[in-house]
């Protein structure tokens, strides 16, 4: 007889050894001083910022943008595996302790999350809305009473056949948190408590007339824990090589002008770079995410020394992250059978990477300028940062790299 819950322990088992293994890889990146080195700043300015937010800043509705988010989006991890389509799906009926497992691990660590957030933005909360002890403890409670509400609502709606249908319910849920959210955060605990009727009659009527007409459904159940799987091999991705990988591509035709290159040999791993740096599901996005965080942060810290020395953190961080693209399609044999120069090959990465790094310097001296910074500040911070693009492309890439093949 199978033991469910043996079973469930041993893949968990199994997936925190896989995470550590890869985490202790990126511990070893350069790319972790960088987010050090940000965090420290971070926090010696986190006080400053909060005494130059101004008395009508809109804290009550961020809070609600994020919290709602996180309340929302309350998937549960399974474990599952696409052996189970054949040998778990006969046992259906005893699965319960199992996926109970499951629903309990997502709570510890959903919950975990949010209490780290709302631990972040602590000052924010104690400033703006409430400053009694007793009343963040009671919006922690009730923040991680709505969080078990929705992992298990939203368990409940896995089990919908249509995906219109799952969304429809997910945007339900959603309005209900942002109200819920609001009442919270305004201290309304009298109207508070018909939200929470509301949730009660939800989970109790709706969400359980649900789970009595439909069953599970497996394949839509493989989908999102393979989602979250391909989460981790992602970010890993992005300091050592993860076969489990599975690539998307994406045609963003409206950037297909910007790949554009001469016809050459020499020129061949040119548009290979750009269209793989363009159409690969990882590395457009975290270079737009690391402009737009670098830009957060020379907008919020003041003026000074530290806007150069952050214009070097950001450049650095988008370089560790950007190194991964040289050997995206390392193992593919086409790759290797262009009649070109592995020469070239790094030559063109190392042009691709240069260029973006100094468009990425270019916009946050821009940046600068545009915010009232001194001509001497920017004039600096853009010499620092041109030879910083050329030391990092020329010596640190040829370190890394060249011993690819």
């Amino acid at each position: 007889m199978m033991d469910f819950t043996k079973i469930w322990r041993v893949r968990k088992d199994q997936y925190f050894s896989l995470a550590l293994r890869y985490f202790r890889l990126i511990g070893n990146s350069g790319f972790m001083l960088s987010l050090y080195i940000l965090f420290v700043t971070g926090s010696f300015y986190y006080a400053r910022i909060l005494k130059q937010l101004p008395e009508n800043f809109p804290a009550l509705w961020l809070f609600i943008a994020i919290f709602a988010y996180l309340l929302t989006k309350s998937p549960v991890r399974t474990f599952l595996r696409k052996g189970d389509l054949v040998f778990l799906l006969p046992v259906e009926s005893r699965m319960k302790e199992y996926f109970r497992h499951s629903i309990r691990y997502s709570m510890v660590v959903q919950s975990f999350i949010v209490v780290l957030v709302f631990v972040a933005l602590g000052p924010l909360f104690s400033k703006y809305i409430s400053g009694r002890g007793l009343e963040m403890l009671i919006t922690i409670a009730l923040l991680l009473a709505a969080k078990l509400w929705n992992i298990k609502t939203s368990w409940e709606e896995q089990r919908l056949p249509f995906h219109r249908n799952r969304r429809n319910y997910t945007f339900l849920r959603l309005v209900v948190n942002a109200v819920f959210l609001y009442l919270l955060f305004q201290m309304a605990y009298v109207f508070l408590i018909a939200v929470l009727a509301i949730m009660y009659v939800l989970s109790n009527f709706v969400f359980g007339y649900i789970k009595k007409v439909h069953g599970y459904k497996w394949e839509h159940l493989l989908e999102v824990e393979n989602g979250m799987m391909m989460k981790l091999y992602r970010v890993a991705n992005l300091f050592t090589d993860v076969p489990q990988l599975a690539q998307r591509v994406r045609p963003r035709t409206w950037l297909s002008s910007l790949s554009k290159v001469s016809y050459r040999h020499s020129h061949t791993f040119d548009g290979l770079y750009r269209k793989t740096f363009f159409r690969s599901n990882d590395y457009f996005g975290i270079y737009i995410r690391l402009i737009l965080i670098g830009g957060l942060f020379l907008f919020w810290i003041p003026q000074g020394w530290w806007h150069t020395v952050l214009v070097l953190l950001f450049l650095h961080a988008t370089g560790i992250q950007l190194l991964p693209l040289y050997k995206h399609h390392k193992g593919n044999v086409w790759f290797e059978l262009y009649p070109v120069k592995h020469q070239w090959r790094f030559q063109a990465f190392q042009r691709w990477l240069r260029l973006l790094m100094l468009i990425q310097a270019f916009l946050y001296v821009a940046f600068l300028l545009a915010m009232g910074g001194t001509w001497t500040n920017g004039v600096v911070s853009g010499i620092l940062a041109v030879i910083f693009v050329w030391l990092f492309t020329e010596y640190y890439t040829k370190k890394q790299l060249l011993r690819v093949r």
